[in-house]
């Protein structure tokens, strides 16, 4: 059984760049619109908060799936010596998660959050 875990790469690792480029653009265009008459400050503000809650949710639904595909897949079969040993020469990020996962006592929590 090898000792090493796989990086641990987080969907937000590839979408925080197009969020942060996008979500301007997408305020620019709304308030433009207000501006214009085109849309009503009501609908304008609407539509932005509408994007904004349902890009969070997806997001975080993301992470968690990551997460438990992870946990699935690298951690479950291990026992808590074998991946205390693994995290010793594992990079930071996947380090910080499975010592996460350790301190929860094996169980998987959304948002990798302690109790």
């Amino acid at each position: 059984m090898p000792a090493s875990l796989p990086e641990y790469k987080p969907p937000h690792a590839q979408r925080a760049p197009v969020a942060v480029g996008v979500a301007p653009i997408l305020a620019l265009l709304a308030l433009t619109l207000i501006v214009c008459g085109l849309i009503d400050a009501d609908t304008g503000f609407a539509v932005l908060a509408a994007c904004a809650l349902v890009h969070l949710h997806q997001f975080q639904r993301s992470i968690d799936r990551y997460n438990e595909d992870y946990v699935d897949r690298h951690l479950a079969w291990r026992s808590p010596a074998t991946l205390r040993e693994a995290i010793a020469t594992a990079p930071a990020p996947t380090r910080d998660f499975v010592g996460r996962f350790l301190q929860a006592e094996g169980a998987l929590l959304r948002d990798s959050r302690l109790p």
